[in-house]
């Protein structure tokens, strides 16, 4: 044992000396800095997501999480100080903070701060708006001519004066992206992630980036931290820190920033009403949804259907929850009131107020816009309402500002029903102003063609900074709001992504500009294209027609083909197609840089880890198909779990499984193999677009086909490029952006009108009249002879439903149609606010009938009192059913309960007075009624109404039958008060 302990403890003491030679020499490697003064703060800029932000007391972003792991890796107690960037720096240079974060080296600058290596470089880039596009910009003179807006004490400004650039300068991006949607400047400057976040979180989506900036040696913005000279032992710390972390967490936590930019998006959660809920939405039924039919691209009529961003969100809603939804469209006057009556449960387009609040529950909002104003004034500039004294101000009936405007203008406010006859009044000069929502605004302008049309500022108003687009419910149904709310909170980033990008982004299709002459290149772009021979390979779907196709010797055909002739005479690229046999090769190749870009193809999260995508050039509708006799469905939902075939790696197939994950989703090679499976019936349905399956249709000759509803979620559809070369991405978005309006839709035109020609073979064509004489009139034979079946079948259908819910005897309703109507009748009055009864009916002593007479007699009995009671409810809303035995139950909505009463006594005293005859007998027997009434609240079942009535019914035997007993509910509630 000695010999062991002897033998262990040299080892022991190694170890030991090992362990304090480790904890010397970590302690000697730890900065020692005691004048370093604690906590440090630490200068941010409060508004310049993702990158930095500041909410309440919490910093978060890229450069936050960047300063934390400084602070970690330090030892270093840290606190913000954030503000606006003229801010932070001139407390900075006062000594009033000690870091300064997001700083950019110059020599200036050096003079009197210590910079870090830089953590972060990001490009400078120009956003515009396509509408009023920025062109040949290749070198700072070339922005001479247009108006750039800038951030006031941006490390490039001095360079671009230096160039001779007249810059508007704001405080904040986000005030820059706002001057650019309103057309105050024609482009701005900022790094693309930040201007991209902030455009779209303000619903700008039709903003879009055209390129770098040309500022040569400044186009890039390297982020470091800063130190006045005068703290050198604080600036060893944060440099250290700095220094410490390692470069892939750097990476790590750029990608989780870069979710801003749509590389890295979440996906909704798996979402899942509570018992409560899923009875609460089932018990409710169908709710009625009042739309503005003018409010584009929120909510309006296009071809006789209702769409817009408002009516995609309240689809999703629908789809996540299980609510029926009936929209009601038209103009804010009609559906307002209506809403107030209780004529409509909730309203789509509706902003918060104070006094609102009072009688409407409100969800959280889904989307804020900023109300502006609109005017052919170019001298105008409109800050308040102060700034419209003595104009003629036009607003929307019954918008939220409507009072506090009033108030400041009096009689010069006036008030349209219709958005499009206020804007035609701007244009016609009847007003000076037209205050509205700026995507509803421009969409007006657009829509009528107004030369001229400036904004002069945005309406703001104490507490009201924009307009919040929220669902507003009717108290009556309060739990929806709770629901919806659940919903709204569940759609995922993706999903709304998508949503927005339909009605505010490019493929909302805004009017283009007609391209002039050739397109212009910048030398980078040049230079890439030179390396390649102006030769780039492109794949395609080879079995889409008409969007696109490949003919039997790898031929380009389409709509993409004729699009892409015109990018090839624009810029002189050759684009030469890559031979595959399907769509997934395509996909394979270009993920494998096998082909330089799709071209044509929808954005997808899982696209994006690889591809580029241009903005969409041409919007296709999204339908199902199914056999002719398979019913139209309203939501994907209505299928069930029956199969429904999507082509291989098709975007909608990624998205659908994250919107509806229920679905029974199958995927096929081809369309035309997913139509021939519909029709075998190997599959229920299949999604695709309406202009290529109807081409495939026709081709095949599926005459058995037929579009089952229509999907709310439009393919959008751009050129996708390889994202390891951002040359190519920035030629092609050029060359997308270079499309007319009227170059499209004459392409469109071209493929939708597709006609084969051949020379004629005048016998052949003989032959096929006589066959075809022929078989139409077997055709008119057979299809009278299926018409009389089909109708024969229809009918006898209708008589097996009445059966399934008519009682055999009195022929009446039965207990299955009291099961089915009595809680849509009760849901109704209680959504309606309107006075909902329940009658029970019994035969008086009924029993006696029986045994005196004979069963016989007593069912002519209950044949006399079901007649009786028919002859004496007949109004739409009555309805009649037989409980059980010689028990009878009517239940109907009213509003004048006196009224009620006396149609019951009529009855009563009817039968009392009737005789009926069986066997040479006459037989009279009377009934005794039980009535409850009342109006539902939010927290009545139905089953109260029928124990009232059952207890009245008891009542009414009680004091001696041939009576009519009634309570109510509200005594009820009294009494158990």
């Amino acid at each position: 044992m000695s010999a062991v302990i002897a033998w262990q403890r040299p080892s022991l003491i190694t170890l030991l000396a090992s362990i304090f030679g480790v904890l010397a020499l970590t302690f000697l490697s730890m900065p020692a800095w005691p004048s370093v003064k604690e906590p440090i703060s630490v200068g941010i800029v409060a508004d310049n997501k993702p990158y930095t932000s500041m909410a309440g007391r919490t910093a978060s972003g890229f450069s936050i999480d960047i300063v934390r792991e400084v602070a970690s890796q330090s030892g270093l107690d840290i606190e913000f100080r954030a503000g606006s960037w003229p801010e932070v720096f001139g407390a900075f240079q006062r000594g009033d903070i000690d870091v300064i974060e997001g700083i950019s080296y110059n020599d200036g600058r050096a003079r009197t701060i210590q910079f870090t290596e830089p953590y972060h470089i990001r490009q400078m880039h120009l956003m515009h708006d396509p509408a009023n596009p920025l062109k040949d910009i290749d070198s700072p003179g070339s922005l001479n001519d247009y108006r750039i807006g800038v951030v006031r004490d941006a490390y490039f400004r001095d360079a671009l004066e230096t160039a001779g650039l007249s810059l508007v300068t704001y405080d904040s991006i986000p005030g820059l992206v706002r001057a650019l949607a309103f057309g105050w400047v024609d482009g701005i400057i900022g790094p693309e992630l930040t201007l991209n976040y902030y455009a779209n979180e303000a619903g700008f989506r039709f903003l879009e980036i055209a390129g770098p900036a040309p500022l040569g040696e400044w186009s890039k913005e390297d982020f470091r931290l800063g130190v006045l000279k005068s703290n050198d032992e604080l600036f060893d710390v944060v440099s250290s820190g700095l220094a410490a972390i390692p470069d892939k967490r750097i990476e790590e936590l750029f990608k989780r920033w870069q979710e801003y930019g749509g590389t890295s998006i979440a996906e909704s959660s798996g979402f899942t009403l509570s018992d409560a809920h899923q009875h609460y939405i089932s018990e409710v039924g169908p709710v009625r949804v009042g739309f503005m039919s003018d409010y584009a691209p929120f909510s309006f009529h296009d071809a006789d259907a209702l769409q817009g961003l408002s009516v995609d969100v309240l689809n999703r809603i629908s789809d996540l929850t299980g609510l029926q939804i009936v929209p009601v469209p038209g103009q804010w006057s009609e559906l307002y009131p209506r809403f107030m009556d209780r004529d409509i449960d909730i309203m789509a387009n509706i902003s918060k107020t104070d006094e609102r609040e009072a009688f409407i529950r409100f969800t959280r909002p889904y989307h804020t816009i900023p109300n502006v104003a609109f005017t052919l004034d170019k001298n105008l500039a409109f800050s308040s309402p102060a700034d419209l004294q003595g104009l003629k101000v036009a607003i929307g009936s019954g918008i939220y500002y409507e009072g506090p405007l009033r108030e400041a203008l009096g009689d010069n406010v006036f008030a349209f029903t219709s958005q499009q006859a206020m804007f035609r009044a701007l244009a016609e000069g009847s007003v000076d102003v037209a205050l509205a929502a700026l995507p509803n605004g421009n969409y007006w302008v657009r829509e009528l063609r107004i030369a001229g049309v400036n904004i002069a500022g945005e309406m703001t108003l104490d507490g009201m900074p924009g307009e919040d687009l929220r669902f507003g419910v009717r108290p009556a149904l309060e739990p929806l709001a709770s629901i919806m709310d659940a919903a709204l909170e569940a759609i995922s980033p993706t999903e709304m992504r998508t949503i927005e990008n339909r009605w505010l982004g490019a493929s909302a299709r805004r009017n283009r500009t007609p391209a002039t002459g050739p397109l212009t290149f910048s030398d980078a772009e040049q230079a890439w294209l030179a390396d390649r021979n102006r030769q780039l390979t492109i794949c395609v779907d080879p079995d889409w027609l008409p969007l696109e196709g490949l003919s039997e010797n790898d031929k380009h055909l389409g709509i993409s083909a004729d699009i892409f002739a015109l990018f090839a005479n624009r810029s002189n690229i050759t684009f030469t197609p890559l031979p595959v046999d399907s769509w997934s090769e395509s996909i394979k190749a270009v993920k494998n840089r096998h082909c330089d870009m799709l071209s044509m193809a929808m954005e997808t999260p899982e696209r994006l880890e690889y591809l580029n995508f241009t903005k969409p050039y041409i919007q296709i509708p999204s339908v199902l198909l199914g056999r002719v006799e398979a019913p139209y469905i309203n939501t994907l939902d209505d299928m069930g779990d029956r199969p429904v075939g999507v082509v291989k790696d098709y975007a909608f197939l990624e998205l659908l499984r994250t919107t509806n994950p229920g679905l029974n989703l199958v995927e096929v090679p081809s369309e035309q193999t997913g139509l021939r499976m519909v029709q075998e019936r190997k599959l229920a349905g299949y999604l695709g677009t309406l202009s290529t399956a109807s081409y495939n249709m026709q081709e095949l000759g599926l005459a058995d086909l037929k579009v089952l509803g229509r999907i709310p979620a439009d393919w959008t559809l751009g050129v996708a490029t390889r994202n390891d070369q951002p040359e190519l991405f920035n030629i092609m978005q050029k060359l997308v952006s270079s499309l007319t309006e009227a170059e499209l839709k004459t392409i469109e035109q071209q493929w939708a009108g597709l006609k084969l020609e051949q020379t004629v073979d005048y016998t052949l064509v003989f032959q096929l009249i006589m066959g075809a004489v022929v078989l139409l009139g077997l055709l008119f034979y057979w299809n009278r002879k299926l018409g009389r079946l089909n109708h024969e079948l229809a009918a006898a259908n209708d008589r097996l439903a009445h059966l399934s819910v008519t009682d055999d005897l009195t022929q009446i309703g039965n207990r299955s149609y009291f099961d089915r109507e009595f809680s849509k009748s009760f849901h109704w009055c209680q959504r309606h606010g309107a006075g909902f009864a329940v009658a029970m009916v019994d035969a008086d002593h009924f029993k006696e009938i029986n045994d005196t007479y004979g069963h016989d007699a007593g069912d002519r009995c209950l044949v006399a009192l079901a007649d009786t009671m028919r002859s004496h409810f007949r109004r739409d809303t009555d309805r009649l059913t037989r409980f059980g035995g010689e028990e009878f139950v009517m239940f109907t909505s009213f509003s004048d309960r006196d009224e009620l009463v006396s149609r019951l006594e009529a009855f009563r005293e009817g039968l009392a007075g009737l005789t009926t005859c069986c066997d040479d007998e006459q037989i009279r027997f009377t009934v005794s009624i039980g009535l409850a009434t009342g109006t539902p609240s939010k927290d009545t079942v139905p089953a109260e109404f029928l124990r009232l009535a059952d207890k009245a019914l008891y009542l009414a035997k009680q004091n001696g039958r041939n009576r009519l007993e009634a309570l109510t509910t509200e005594d009820q509630a009294a009494r158990r008060g």
